[in-house]
């Protein structure tokens, strides 16, 4: 009975009509995207004049996002006309969305055309079940930010050269060479490297190294855990990461409070001076890191090397989409247009408070050039896989493996031990959610 709240809509646009003026869209947003504010007190009313169109935006906590697009779904009437959905939340929202290739196609366009414009991995994290449940525009990645000076001093290079036999990398393309500069970088007043220890920045660390080790997400095409009973011999792959990163602790290249740190803090350690890499969500902090040439030298910043060859890391994203119940798809469509266009993209990027790496290959280029986006996170979006998500893959992530990180970097589990147990309990997660096949 429930369910009857939301039976859905006409799936043809063109059955609604033609004039949209006065019809009024609820668009429901993440309050913590503080770059879109200029668009939304600035933009926005222009286009709501411009078109006749009126947008009721709906600013949530980012947490609150997915269960308050379900509930208004399902049992709160079908109110929502447009959303923005965050990655652990796709899946559980795609059988409520319209699939967005019938609104491209009578533009003239086509979903294969968009997602040709995307990054690799965007061209497959926004369908479901062959259908494009939510517009590519907004990911993340880590990458590192390094003291580009302290590698181009003539006698850092010549005491790396003498003490590991080859020429100090700017920057360094294997993991091992990673492993050396932080090693060389490491005195009585300085670390080689910083990275998240604890929280969801923690837990993303290690992951983009599993990844990068030939671990292909959480969950398999049969929803098991990705190192669960089903698939033993990642287990190995995933202790190694661990063991690569666990090392830098243990050798003491890291900060000492490593344990407590998250990208705020990271950040923080890396613009005192302290570090030379920074390995973590740098793209946040990016214009800090830049405009501190003065005190710290030239700043750069690489991908971190994969840990098997070819193989990319982890990325976050988020997508728009337009609930199949909606009684307003043609207005909602009009108004996706308008926000994803590049001239609203690049006013949220340069003149809201924060950043995002855009999914679009032409407009992460530009962002680049621009100086609001490392280099070295482009590189790391544009190689990030496209893993399997599904409605247990959220509480994989945060109820089981944020834990057991935070365990393993403070010491309280060996690499071998986060391997077993965190496989162990996602595919008990999958099993009880009664998604495995």
């Amino acid at each position: 009975m429930a369910l009857a709240a939301c039976s859905p809509g006409t799936s043809t646009p063109s059955a609604e009509s033609s004039d949209l003026s006065g019809q009024t869209i609820k668009v429901l947003v993440s309050s913590g995207h503080q770059q879109f504010n200029p668009v939304w007190d600035t933009e926005l009313p222009k286009w709501e004049a411009k078109t006749g169109i009126k947008v009721e935006l709906d600013k949530v906590n980012t947490t609150d996002i997915s269960s308050t697009f379900l509930r208004d779904v399902t049992v709160g009437g079908c109110t929502i006309d447009n959303v923005e959905m965050l990655d652990g939340g796709t899946a559980s929202a795609a059988p409520h969305m319209a699939d967005l290739n019938q609104f491209l196609e009578r533009d003239g366009s086509s979903a294969a055309a968009l997602l040709k414009q995307q990054v690799p991995f965007a061209q497959k994290a926004y369908s479901f079940d062959g259908k494009l449940d939510f517009y590519p525009f907004y990911s993340g990645a880590k990458g590192v930010a390094y003291r580009k000076s302290w590698f181009q001093d003539p006698t850092n290079q010549a005491n790396f050269q003498s003490e590991f036999g080859y020429k100090l990398p700017d920057p360094p393309t294997t993991a091992q060479q990673v492993k050396d500069l932080a090693k060389f970088f490491t005195t009585g007043k300085t670390k080689g490297i910083v990275f998240s220890g604890s929280g969801d920045p923690g837990e993303t660390t290690l992951s983009d190294l599993i990844f990068r080790n030939g671990v292909d997400g959480y969950q398999d095409a049969k929803n098991n855990a990705q190192w669960g009973p089903a698939h033993p011999g990642n287990q190995g792959k995933v202790a190694a990461a661990a063991t690569y990163l666990t090392d830098f602790i243990t050798e003491g290249y890291t900060p000492a409070s490593i344990g407590a740190m998250q990208t705020a803090d990271t950040t923080a350690n890396f613009l005192a001076g302290n570090t030379a890499m920074d390995y973590d969500h740098i793209y946040l902090f990016w214009n800090q890191m830049t405009a501190a040439k003065s005190k710290l030298g030239d700043i750069g910043s690489f991908e971190f090397p994969s840990l098997e060859k070819g193989q990319g890391g982890i990325s976050f994203y988020w997508g728009r989409g337009i609930p199949e119940c909606s009684k307003h798809k043609a207005a909602s469509w009009e108004f996706m247009k308008w926000i994803m266009s590049p001239e609203i993209q690049k006013i949220a990027l340069t003149k809201g408070t924060g950043v995002y790496v855009p999914t679009d290959t032409s407009l992460l280029s530009w962002a680049v050039d621009q100086g609001v986006i490392p280099q070295g996170v482009a590189d790391s979006v544009s190689h990030a896989k496209a893993y399997k998500v599904t409605p247990v893959t959220n509480q994989i992530r945060q109820s089981i493996d944020i834990p057991l990180v935070e365990k393993l970097i403070g010491n309280q589990l060996t690499p071998a031990e986060y391997a077993k147990t965190s496989g162990e309990q996602m595919q008990d997660a999958a099993n009880s959610a009664g998604i495995t096949k």
